[in-house]
C-alpha cells in the first residue's frame, strides 16, 4: 500500500492540482486547494523519509520506482521548497502580475506550471530507471522555462531562451551516454532490462569496455553538469535566475538546478572504484574552475538576484569538487546539495521580499532601519548560506574540506570560498545597513512572505544544532 501511494497515488494528486489550477478560476478556493494538495505531499513526503530512515526502501513496478535514502532526501527537500514558494508566491505574484502589466487570470497558468514542475521533480526523485530520470530531469527545463519568462519583458524571454536551448543540447549529451551505458550493457548480458535500472547498471557496468564507459559517464556529467550550472556550461544560469519571479528563482536556484547533481549521483554512486579514479581530474577541474569564476563574478556585481545566481555556480562548484574524493567526499556532496537548495530558496525569497517592497534590488541602503524583520532575514540567510555557524551548512562546508585531505587543494578551496563570502556579504551589507530609504517604499511585505523565508532559515538552524540525522541520511547515500 505504501509503494502505490508514493508512487501512483501522490503523483495523481499533483496532476490533480495541475488541472484544478488552470482549468477553475483563481480565487480563494484555488489557493485552499493548493495548499491542501501541497501539504498533503510534504506530510507523504516526511513520512516516506521517516520509513527509509528507520531502514526501509519502498519499491513498486518491478524497481522501476524505488526510494532508497538518497531519494528520501530529495523529497523531502523538492516538498519542502515547494511548500514555501507556493505560500509565497500568493502575495507576491499578485503584485508581480501588476507591475507587468498581465492580467491577473493569467496566475491560473502560472499556479500550473509551478505544480506540475512540482510533479516532475517528484517523479524524478523516484524513479529507478535511468531513461525515466532522463525524461523528467529534461521536463523541469519545459515547464520552468515558461516561469522564467512569465513577466514576459525582453530580459525574461532572452533569459528563457538561454535556458532551454543550452539545457535541451546539453540533457541531449546525457541521453547519449545512458544509450551508450545501455547498448553496451545489452550487448553482453542480452537482456534488454539489465541496462535500464541503477540497480542492475551497478552489476553490469564493469562489463563495459574501459573506454567506452568513460566516455558514456562523461558525456553524462557534461549534459547534466549544464542542468546544474557548473563551469564552463553555465551561462544561462545568471539571467534565468535573475529575470525569472523571485519564488521561481528560489525553485530554480535549490531543487530545479540541483535535480542536474541528484542525476550525477544516481550514476556515480553505483560506479567500481577504477571508472571512478579517471573522473577525479574532471571534477577538480569543474570543481576549482566553478568555485573561482563563481565567487569572482559577484564582485562589482549591483543586481542582489544576479549576485545570488554567480553564488550558486560556486556552490555547484563545491559539490563537483567534493565529488572527486569518494566516499567521504560524496557524502558531505549530498549533504552540500541539500544544505545549498534550502539556503538558497530562503535567500531568493527573503531578496523577494526587498523587491517586492521596494520595487528595485539595486541600489538599495537602511533596510534594517526600514524593517528589522526584513533586514534581519536577509542578511542572516545570506551569512548561513556562506557556511556559517550554527546552521547546517557550516558541515556541509568543513566536511568537503576534511574529505580533501590534500593541504594545496584545500587552501585552494578556501581561497576561492573566502573571495565568494567577502563580495557576497559585502554586498548584502551595504544593502541592510546605511541611511534609511523609508521615503522609496512602494509596498509593505505581507505576512506569509517575511514567514516563509524565515520558516526555512530556522530549519537550517535546527538542522545545524541536530546534525546528526542529516548526516546519517547522507552517509547511508553512499555505497561502501
Amino acid at each position: 500500500m505504501i509503494a502505490e501511494i508514493t508512487t501512483i497515488v501522490i503523483p495523481l494528486i499533483l496532476l490533480l492540482g495541475t488541472i484544478l489550477s488552470y482549468f477553475t478560476r483563481y480565487d480563494g478556493k484555488t489557493k485552499a486547494s493548493l495548499t491542501l494538495i501541497y501539504l498533503i505531499v510534504v506530510c507523504w513526503s516526511i513520512y516516506v523519509t521517516y520509513l527509509v530512515y528507520t531502514g526501509n526502501v519502498i519499491v513498486a513496478f518491478g524497481e522501476e520506482f524505488r526510494v532508497d535514502s538518497l531519494s528520501a532526501l530529495y523529497l523531502i527537500l523538492v516538498s519542502s521548497i515547494f511548500m514555501m514558494c507556493l505560500l509565497y508566491s500568493y502575495d507576491y505574484m499578485e503584485q508581480y502580475v501588476e507591475n507587468f502589466g498581465l492580467n491577473k487570470a493569467t496566475l491560473k497558468s502560472y499556479y500550473s506550471m509551478l505544480t506540475i514542475t512540482f510533479l516532475t521533480l517528484y517523479v524524478m526523485s523516484i524513479s529507478n530507471n535511468a531513461f525515466i530520470l532522463w525524461v523528467f530531469v529534461e521536463a523541469t527545463t519545459l515547464t520552468t522555462v515558461l516561469l522564467v519568462g512569465y513577466g514576459r519583458s525582453e530580459n525574461s524571454l532572452e533569459a528563457s531562451w538561454k535556458y532551454i536551448l543550452l539545457c535541451v543540447v546539453g540533457l541531449t549529451s546525457a541521453l547519449y551516454g545512458t544509450s551508450l551505458i545501455y547498448s553496451y550493457i545489452f550487448n553482453v548480458t542480452g537482456d534488454p532490462y539489465k541496462g535500464l535500472l541503477f540497480t542492475s547498471i551497478g552489476k553490469y557496468i564493469s562489463s563495459v569496455e574501459y573506454e567506452t564507459s568513460t566516455f558514456a559517464l562523461l558525456m553524462i556529467v557534461i549534459g547534466y553538469g549544464v542542468k546544474a550550472g557548473i563551469v564552463p556550461v553555465h551561462w544561462w544560469l545568471p539571467d534565468a535566475y535573475s529575470e525569472a519571479p523571485s519564488p521561481i528563482s528560489a525553485v530554480l536556484s535549490s531543487v530545479v538546478t540541483g535535480c542536474g547533481f541528484y542525476a550525477i549521483f544516481r550514476w556515480f554512486t553505483i560506479l567500481s572504484p577504477p571508472i571512478y579514479d579517471s573522473f577525479k581530474p574532471v571534477f577538480l577541474a569543474i570543481g576549482i574552475a566553478s568555485i573561482f569564476i563563481g565567487s569572482l563574478s559577484i564582485i562589482g556585481q549591483t543586481d542582489l538576484k544576479r549576485a545570488l545566481a554567480y553564488s550558486s555556480i560556486t556552490n555547484m562548484g563545491v559539490i563537483a569538487l567534493a565529488m572527486a574524493y569518494p566516499p567521504l567526499g560524496i557524502a558531505y556532496a549530498i549533504m552540500h546539495l541539500f544544505n545549498h537548495s534550502l539556503l538558497k530558496a530562503t535567500t531568493f525569497l527573503a531578496t523577494g521580499n526587498l523587491e517586492h517592497v521596494y520595487g528595485r534590488r539595486n541600489s538599495l541602503h537602511g533596510v534594517i532601519a526600514d524593517s528589522p524583520v526584513l533586514g534581519f532575514t536577509a542578511i542572516a540567510s545570506v551569512i548561513a548560506l556562506e557556511g556559517s555557524p550554527p546552521f547546517s551548512m557550516f558541515y556541509s562546508v568543513l566536511g568537503v574540506a576534511l574529505a580533501i585531505g590534500d593541504i594545496a587543494i584545500t587552501l585552494i578551496y578556501l581561497i576561492g570560498l573566502f573571495i565568494g563570502f567577502i563580495a557576497l556579504t559585502y554586498m548584502f551589507i551595504e544593502t541592510i545597513w546605511g541611511e534609511k530609504v523609508n521615503r522609496n517604499m512602494k509596498n509593505k511585505c505581507p505576512r506569509l512572505m517575511v514567514l516563509t523565508p524565515l520558516l526555512l532559515l530556522t530549519l537550517t538552524a535546527i538542522l545545524g544544532l541536530y546534525i546528526s540525522p542529516l548526516a546519517n541520511m547522507c552517509w547511508r547515500c553512499v555505497p561502501r
